[in-house]
């Protein structure tokens, strides 16, 4: 995408939310980080997003992709702080070409969320980043919850998104101002393959998380169904959708096109990463 691209004059910006899978998990397999490396960046090279809420990265990752993104344009920065013993940070890369960076912090998904720490079932700490930019051409705001909560716990998944939602409220932004991105884990089965494709769709679809965000008035930018975007490494995702990019349904931000699910792998049938990305291009109207 032509970073200067235009509708009747607004910008348009590509976020993207992905799910890169720590590097600690796959040390001495055919998927370790040194070896998807390269096909996440060219992955990246292929959706040229403008902001992107990740999940699972370490900072060595963190800092690998960053030197990729700016391999030929000096354009990008990340905000987002380390967390829980694997040092793990939901960063948000972003264009300092195109935005200005007005505010961020990081909170966590417990009892007290400016403080590290499980709740509720969670093995490990799970957090969000926040980030108000502004855009440098139309001055518009750009607010970005990048979020990533529990699995296998239902019960701090089902607490995570009040949490969510008040800290929308303390930052004192309106649900029509922000576009939340993460990795919702809305699988409803502790290990993978005990139910038909078909069923975790529905089960996945009836998660308490998902539906307290629609009844928070929130909509999935995605409208083609139930694409699954985990995808375990191999050429076919499976269960439900679990990767999102959520506006309000009376939003600020107007989804241009469609909202993608992208399936790329190398020639040798690698990916980047064992989830599949999700990006959607969107306007500011106001």
């Amino acid at each position: 995408m032509d970073d200067n691209i235009q509708h009747n004059k607004r910008p348009v910006v590509r976020v993207c939310t992905f799910n890169l899978r720590s590097d600690e998990i796959d040390h001495g397999t055919p998927n370790a980080w040194e070896k998807r490396r390269p096909i996440l960046k060219q992955c990246l090279e292929n959706m040229q997003p403008t902001i992107i809420g990740t999940q699972e990265g370490e900072p060595p990752q963190l800092k690998d992709i960053l030197d990729d993104l700016n391999e030929t344009t000096q354009c990008w920065s990340w905000v987002g702080e380390e967390f829980d013993h694997w040092r793990i940070a939901n960063a948000i890369f972003y264009r300092h070409d195109i935005f200005s960076l007005i505010s961020t912090k990081t909170f966590f998904f417990n009892e007290h969320p400016s403080t590290p720490g499980s709740a509720w079932g969670a093995k490990h700490s799970r957090a969000g980043v926040y980030a108000h930019f502004q855009h440098k051409i139309t001055q518009h705001p750009f607010i970005i919850y990048n979020i990533h909560i529990d699995y296998p716990s239902k019960k701090a998944r089902h607490h995570s998104i009040p949490v969510l939602l008040s800290q929308i409220k303390e930052n004192n932004d309106h649900y029509d101002n922000v576009i939340i991105t993460g990795d919702f884990n809305n699988w409803p089965e502790d290990v993978e393959g005990d139910k038909p494709i078909d069923e975790l769709i529905v089960l996945g679809q009836k998660a308490s998380e998902i539906l307290q965000m629609k009844e928070a008035g929130f909509v999935d930018t995605y409208k083609h169904g139930e694409t699954p975007t985990f995808n375990g490494f191999r050429s076919a995702g499976y269960g439900p959708k679990i990767d999102f990019i959520w506006i309000s349904s009376n939003s600020v931000y107007r989804v241009e096109g469609e909202t993608k699910v992208d399936t790329y792998h190398d020639k040798n049938g690698f990916f980047p990463s064992d989830h599949f990305p999700v990006y959607a291009d969107l306007i500011h109207t106001s």
